[in-house]
């Protein structure tokens, strides 16, 4: 899923930081040992599929597939400095702003109910003297895909007023059958 590109655009963009300051969660990245400024990872926790459909589109001979589910994402905000602290209202204040009412219309997806609260887990850094805090959002998100499909606007069977299915093949193998179309 996309959403969590989606997520980094709207954080990116509201809170002024450039791509060293902000990424998808799982990219070997680290905060630099003397940097005292704001960074954010957004990852997804999980994905819970609601609907898997597929459409037939006529004006293009086409198939789309989309799947609908509601994604759990983490957000962390980290800073050696009180940037982290400081600055975390600003991460809900983002998830709820115009831009991010854009960005969702855009790409088709929801941001749920935005929690109230930051979970504290500037333990789970250690010794390293970081203030990092966490949230948990969810949202609504689909992912379509849409290939070339065959199409047929006649079909090589029929059905008699008996139930009986007539083929293709029993019509060209049947000269009764033929003489009748």
């Amino acid at each position: 899923m996309q959403v969590e590109n989606y997520f980094v655009d709207i954080l990116r963009t509201e809170l002024g930081l450039d791509q060293q300051h902000i990424w998808v969660y799982a990219q070997n990245k680290k905060i630099p040992p003397n940097a005292d400024e704001l960074f954010v990872v957004v990852g997804a926790l999980d994905f819970v599929p609601i609907s898997a459909k597929s459409y037939f589109i006529s004006d293009k001979i086409k198939e789309r597939q989309v799947v609908y589910g509601r994604a759990s994402l983490q957000i962390d905000i980290y800073s050696r400095s009180t940037e982290a602290r400081t600055r975390r209202a600003e991460v809900l204040m983002a998830l709820n702003s115009f831009y991010s009412q854009e960005i969702q219309n855009k790409y088709h997806f929801r941001i749920f109910e935005v929690p109230s609260s930051f979970l504290n887990t500037s333990a789970l850094e250690g010794g390293s003297n970081i203030n990092r805090y966490t949230i948990r959002v969810y949202a609504m998100c689909s992912e379509v895909k849409e290939k070339t499909t065959a199409y047929y606007d006649s079909f090589n069977a029929s059905i008699n007023s008996d139930g009986t299915i007539i083929t293709l093949n029993n019509v060209q193998n049947n000269p009764q059958l033929q003489s009748s179309e």
